[in-house]
């Protein structure tokens, strides 16, 4: 039996890379940002911070979402779901300071109240293409759930019955659940879900999915550096149908120009080694040039090779694309397919 930790791993990555990419794969990832918006102008006073549509959430619905500056700089990347009486919004660790600070600048006389959930429950995500049924064959039915659609399941574990949340939303191009439940009932879901063939996941294993499937980490890959569009989630997270929002004008102006002049693109990096984070990549055609920067690294046991993740010059954006290292041995880092 395998303890519940946010651990790098369970003693062998390569098999909880398979599960999650074969089967089905568990991650502990109760650090997660957690706050709920209730109040009658919830979804008015959030779809006025959001690059997505907020007003158009029914309950039981949800949609990734970047909170931007009014130059359209991101501040956050959220993933917003909808309940009856509830907006629960969710991020990476460590943002709630920053996102209710940013929130409540704003909160005059709206119908709102924002409150810090981060902590109050335990979250797993289970991912994998046989995460649906497993997690069915286990006792919760979210065989129906299509993507960013949520519902509450209970499920017996042990001798008592926990309630549970359960949102779909495929980060990393697979069926995936995050599943929400109380802390007190946490240890024993974990375990029940375990010991139903669904294998126990860590770190490592999450973040080489994650840049295999260039989804961004805010803090890491992101920062209030970066317009909305350079994240290389427009099509996912940024409406451009919806009413205004706070950053719009830049976030739109870009949009007619038609393209970005950087964003996040992974690469496999042809060595051994893992280059540190922040590494340079150089122009192949003038090495005295930088070509884009090296955000995240890790290893992938798909390509047998450490990949990454990075800002990326729109010049170099083409697959296949070597790019040099900055560094004393001749690495080099291979832009790759989308």
């Amino acid at each position: 039996m395998q303890t519940r930790s946010s651990q790098q791993d369970f003693g062998d990555p390569e098999s909880e890379y398979r599960a999650a990419t074969e089967t089905a794969a568990i991650f502990d990832v109760s650090d997660r940002t957690q706050m709920q918006m209730s109040g009658a102008d919830r979804h008015s006073f959030l779809h006025g911070f959001c690059t997505n549509d907020i007003k158009g959430l029914l309950s039981g619905s949800g949609c990734e979402a970047f909170l931007c500056n009014v130059k359209g700089r991101i501040l956050g990347h959220v993933f917003v779901f909808a309940s009856e009486d509830s907006l629960w919004i969710e991020s990476v660790p460590d943002q709630i300071e920053a996102l209710t600070s940013h929130l409540n600048k704003y909160h005059l006389i709206e119908d709102i109240e924002l409150v810090d959930r981060t902590g109050t429950f335990a979250e797993f995500l289970v991912s994998g293409p046989e995460s649906a049924k497993r997690l069915t064959e286990a006792g919760l039915d979210v065989a129906a759930l299509e993507p960013w659609r949520h519902a509450t399941v209970n499920v017996q574990v042990g001798a008592v019955i926990a309630e549970c949340h359960a949102k779909r939303v495929d980060m990393f191009g697979l069926p995936a659940f995050l599943l929400t439940t109380s802390v007190e009932h946490g240890d024993q879901l974990w375990q029940h879900l375990t010991q139903a063939d669904i294998a126990p996941a860590g770190l490592s294993v999450f973040h080489s999915l994650r840049i295999e499937a260039e989804f961004p980490w805010y803090g890491i890959d992101l920062s209030d550096e970066n317009l909305a569009q350079e994240a290389g989630r427009t099509e996912r997270a940024i409406s451009f149908q919806k009413g205004c929002y706070l950053g719009q004008e830049p976030i739109a102006r870009l949009n007619a120009m038609g393209h970005v002049n950087k964003a996040l693109r992974s690469f496999v990096i042809d060595s051994p080694e893992l280059p540190p984070v922040g590494t340079v990549l150089l122009n192949p055609k003038n090495e005295e040039k930088e070509a884009g920067r090296a955000t995240s690294v890790t290893w992938s046991w798909s390509e047998g090779k450490p990949i990454g993740l990075g800002m990326v010059r729109s010049l170099f954006f083409e697959a296949g694309t070597e790019l040099p290292f900055a560094c004393e041995s001749r690495t080099t880092a291979r832009i790759r397919n989308r």
